[in-house]
This record gives C-alpha cells, structure tokens and sequence, in this order.
C-alpha cells in the first residue's frame, strides 16, 4: 500500500540507513495508535503518511544546515514529502495536512489535532529509548505527553514494565 513511499524514503535515507528502522516503528506505533483509536479514511491515511514521512528531512538538514535539529528538519522536510504526495496523487487535503505535521512534529506546543497527537506519541514511543532519565521521571513524562490510552499503555509497558531505560 505504501511501497513507493519506502522506495523513497531508501532513496532519501541512503546516507543514514538506520533512519529505516525507525521510521519502521514509528509507523507500526501510529498504526496501532489509530486503530485502538477506530480512525479509518482519509484521517486514517493522514497519520500513516505523516509517520511515514515525518523524518524525511533529516538528511537534507544535515546536509544544508549541518544538523539534524528538529528545527531545520521543519525547514526541510515539507517540500519533501510535498514531492512524493504529489507523485503518488493525494489528494490536496492530504498533502497540506501532512506536510504541516511533518513541519511541526517537534513542536509540541502546535499541536491541533488527533493526528498530531498520535505522531508525536508514535514517535516519542522511539525516541524515549534515547533518554537517560530515572524511572519517576520518566513515569511522569509518560503520564504528562501521553494523552492517548494506547500510547500510554504503549510507553508504559515498554520503559516501565520492561526494565528498558
């Protein structure tokens, strides 16, 4: 259903493969999300592909601004996902909702919408794996960023239950 997407995104991740990875479980996270959810459609469609594409500046942020900073991956990644939308034909609805997440999804304070909550959280699920934090801190970032119940089961059974830290 997204193949052309993963062709691109190999394309676009040659120089940083690991990217693969983790817009693999970033998209499974979102898929699980959503349908714990009961999303369908075009809302459903919207969150799979800003998963998918969430990333895609990264390399082209590095490249232009050397860094992979949230900031400059918002600069970069729009027009990105932009191109690939258009040349799989979604529709104009689509593009410009998922170009918006792409260029916001480190800016948790834009968050408008249903979506942008399941992205960042699909996300974060990842990301958490990163921090150095202690359990009561990390039990309290779950609860706080979490507002999704199977996101925060999601995080809790990966980084509280687990021992994963």
């Amino acid at each position: 259903m997204f193949e052309k997407y993963w062709e691109f995104l190999k394309e676009v991740f040659a120089e940083d493969p690991k990217m693969i990875p983790h817009t693999e479980d970033v998209f499974r996270f979102a898929e699980m999300i959503a349908q714990d959810l009961g999303i369908q459609g075009k809302e459903r469609r919207i969150i799979a592909l800003s998963a998918l594409l969430h990333d895609v500046g990264i390399v082209e942020a590095f490249r232009k601004h050397g860094s992979r900073e949230g900031k400059y991956q918002h600069i970069e990644g729009p027009p990105l996902a932009r191109f690939i939308m258009k040349q799989e034909k979604e529709e104009e609805e689509v593009i410009d909702r998922v170009a918006f997440l792409v260029g916001h999804h480190h800016d948790f304070a834009s968050v408008d919408g249903l979506d942008f909550q399941i992205l960042i959280e699909a996300d974060m699920l990842v990301n958490l794996a990163d921090e150095k934090w202690s359990r009561e801190k990390l039990a309290q970032f779950i609860q706080d960023f979490f507002k999704t119940r199977k996101g925060r089961e999601l995080a809790e059974e990966k980084y509280l239950c687990s021992g994963t830290m």
